[in-house]
């Protein structure tokens, strides 16, 4: 069971969080029961652990924030094996267990940015994880040249049945999106909504990228390294690209996220 280890190599060992369930771990959407502790600084997040899939665009989200504040830390593929909670991403911080990306997102903000986010702040995460985040997934899976584009960046046998099935997942799994999402919007219009939460700032976070910025770029970065038409779309705003450009010249996840 191979683990990789970002910027320091592979790791073949277990590590100590997957050997012990970790108790009060919380739900998807629910934020955490203990809180982190107040006086933790970036210099404390030892022994990071990811559990997350590789193009999942919350799972790059999470990396792209680990990388852009380096932090190091060690990469699980798949589930935690040993929780209640199925999915990905799980952060594991000095034996605390994080679910859920926007939980993580919230939890970590003081701690990288020295201060908790802020309504507007928390505003634009909310609606890039639960909305235009997912819009992104709906529409790219509904267009078969993108769904072949983004298998090349899965590779393997996974590249291939993606590749093969591709007119079959356009026609079946796009819809499943709006079923489980009531009230999804399309890419242009939170495109829309992003300019105006961004308004002359530069940055979400004002004059310098913050947590929230880098998370919404590596959200959008396996849709952008694929090309996709959701993320032509996303950009085809004069603000919402300005601001992509910054953060392309900003951050370091962009050159380590799929290396």
């Amino acid at each position: 069971d191979r683990r990789q280890t970002a910027d320091t190599g592979t790791r073949t060992t277990m590590p100590e969080d997957e050997k012990t369930p970790l108790a009060n771990a919380n739900k998807e959407k629910e934020d955490l029961k203990e809180p982190l502790p107040a006086d933790w600084k970036k210099e404390n997040l030892n022994d990071a652990v990811v559990y997350n899939m590789k193009v999942s665009p919350p799972c790059c989200k999470i990396r792209a924030i680990f990388h852009h504040y380096g932090i190091k830390f060690t990469v699980v593929e798949g589930a935690k094996k040993d929780s209640e909670y199925k999915k990905v991403p799980v952060v594991v911080i000095n034996g605390r267990q994080i679910n859920d990306s926007h939980i993580i997102v919230k939890n970590l903000a003081s701690i990288l940015d020295g201060k908790p986010l802020s309504q507007e702040e928390l505003k634009v995460e909310e609606t890039f994880t639960f909305g235009a985040m997912i819009a992104l997934e709906a529409e790219t899976a509904a267009n078969c040249g993108d769904l072949c584009s983004c298998a090349k960046l899965i590779g393997g046998v996974n590249c291939c049945l993606l590749s093969f099935f591709s007119c079959c997942i356009c026609c079946c799994i796009p819809q499943g999106f709006y079923k489980r999402n009531p009230g999804l919007k399309s890419v242009a219009e939170y495109r829309e909504e992003f300019a105006t939460m961004l308004g002359d700032k530069p940055f979400f976070h004002g004059s310098k990228a913050g947590i929230v910025d880098v998370g919404l770029y590596g959200g959008m970065l396996p849709f952008h390294v694929t090309d996709t038409n959701a993320m032509a779309v996303m950009l085809s705003n004069d603000k919402i690209s300005a601001w992509w450009k910054r953060m392309d010249e900003s951050s370091p996840a962009k050159n380590k996220l799929f290396s």
